[in-house]
C-alpha cells in the first residue's frame, strides 16, 4: 500500500511541477505584447479587437483552450491554416510570451 502512495504522490508532484513550469512560460507582458501585435502587424487578418473576421480566427475565444505551446506552435513553429508561421522572424519568436499574454489579457476582459 505505501507503494500506492508513493506512486500517486510522484504523479500529483509531476502534476504540479508541470503546470508550475507552464506558467512561468506563459508569463509574458502583455503591454509589449500589445505593441508586438501592432507593430507585426497581426490586425491585419485578427483586427484590432482581436476578434477576427470570416477568414480569419477570434483570438479571443480560441485563446481560451490554447495553452502557450499550441499558440507557439501555431505561431512561430508550423502557421496553422492561412497563418503564416513567424519562425524567422526574432521579434516575435522572442515575445512570444508577451503576445500570448496580451491575447490572453482580452480574453478575460470578455
Amino acid at each position: 500500500m505505501k507503494k500506492n502512495f508513493s506512486i500517486v504522490g510522484t504523479i500529483i508532484s509531476g502534476i504540479f511541477l508541470i503546470g508550475i513550469a507552464q506558467s512561468a512560460m506563459a508569463e509574458g507582458d502583455a503591454a509589449k505584447g500589445e505593441k508586438l501585435y501592432q507593430r507585426e502587424g497581426c490586425q491585419g487578418c485578427h483586427g484590432a479587437t482581436l476578434e477576427g473576421s470570416a477568414a480569419y480566427p477570434n483570438l479571443i475565444t480560441s485563446s481560451k483552450t490554447a495553452s502557450i505551446e499550441e499558440f507557439t506552435k501555431a505561431v512561430v513553429t508550423e502557421g496553422k491554416g492561412p497563418m503564416a508561421m513567424f519562425k524567422a522572424n526574432e521579434k516575435v519568436k522572442t515575445g512570444i510570451a508577451d503576445l500570448y499574454a496580451y491575447v490572453v489579457s482580452k480574453k478575460t476582459k470578455k
